[in-house]
């Protein structure tokens, strides 16, 4: 479903309409919930006590051109807290940026929405692994891609409760909230989840999870520890997330990266994911 703003502001290409970009948004909100969620006039206000993370600390506009910031400012100020707005997509919210700088709102943290159908992650991780299947005979290329990725692919463990799982989480996240987050966020998730983690000699490795909802599915917490990139971890992660998420029904995957994350957005563009939207915060004060 389309919406106003894709008609006054036509999306770059490679990005998705605005109504796209609005679904994949409400998605993340779910499968990152906030202690406090709120809905005022389109809007939709969160706000976590104790945690530090911007997304879990804002309001995310309607997919319509905004009138009014005044609940959102309310929402914040009674709570003694900055006024924080996730402006997503931006391209499709100019004007509201536009204002709120005027305002003297200050920009935070520019972020790129990738996104890619699960099915060409799915392969493109399975290839990086798996034997030519040209070197085998036709009829059993399928039977040897799999029994190659099982043999030579990175092990990765695959959870469905996050249990064990904060604690890689605790250790790889590196934010001084991780803990409160794993509580706070990571343990309230609704919807279907996979939390998977790589170990290398008895420590943790490498990390991520995977939250399916209505037919997408959201790739979140990605990371390596700092002595093991650049050795496929990450891919080997990204692989097993996306053959979970294929079999949860969902056909296509979104994940947030930071635009000053170059090393990441390359890795993720590997396996097949391209950009869909942007976005950025403005707090004040």
């Amino acid at each position: 479903m389309h919406d106003a703003t894709d008609r006054e502001t036509p999306p770059r290409r490679g990005s998705v309409p605005a109504g796209s970009a609005w679904r994949i948004e409400r998605c993340a909100a779910l499968a990152w919930p906030a202690a406090v969620t709120e809905e005022r006039e389109g809007w939709l206000l969160r706000h976590s006590p104790g945690v530090t993370r911007r997304r879990s600390n804002s309001a995310l506009p309607p997919p319509a051109p905004v009138r009014s910031i005044e609940p959102v400012e309310r929402f914040y100020r009674d709570r003694g807290v900055p006024v924080r707005v996730q402006i997503s997509p931006v391209e499709h919210h100019r004007e509201l940026d536009a204002r709120l700088a005027g305002l003297g709102y200050r920009v935070e943290s520019g972020v790129a929405v990738l996104t890619a159908r699960t099915g060409d992650v799915v392969a493109a991780t399975v290839r990086a692994t798996a034997i030519p299947a040209a070197a085998v005979r036709a009829d059993a290329a399928r039977e040897a891609v799999v029994r190659a990725d099982a043999a030579r692919a990175v092990p990765v463990e695959v959870a469905d409760d996050p249990g064990g799982w904060l604690a890689v989480f605790a250790e790889l996240d590196g934010h001084s909230d991780s803990e409160t987050v794993g509580r706070e966020v990571i343990s309230r998730i609704a919807g279907p989840a996979a939390f998977l983690s790589v170990s290398h000699e008895g420590r943790a490795a490498a990390m991520g999870m995977v939250v399916a909802d209505s037919g997408w599915a959201g790739v979140f917490c990605m990371a390596t520890r700092p002595d093991l990139r650049r050795r496929g971890l990450a891919a080997a992660v990204l692989g097993a997330g996306a053959r979970w998420a294929a079999g949860q029904g969902a056909d296509r995957l979104y994940l947030q990266v930071e635009k000053d994350n170059p090393a990441a957005r390359a890795l993720y563009e590997r396996v097949g994911f391209t950009y869909s939207h942007g976005y950025h915060f403005r707090t004040f004060p």
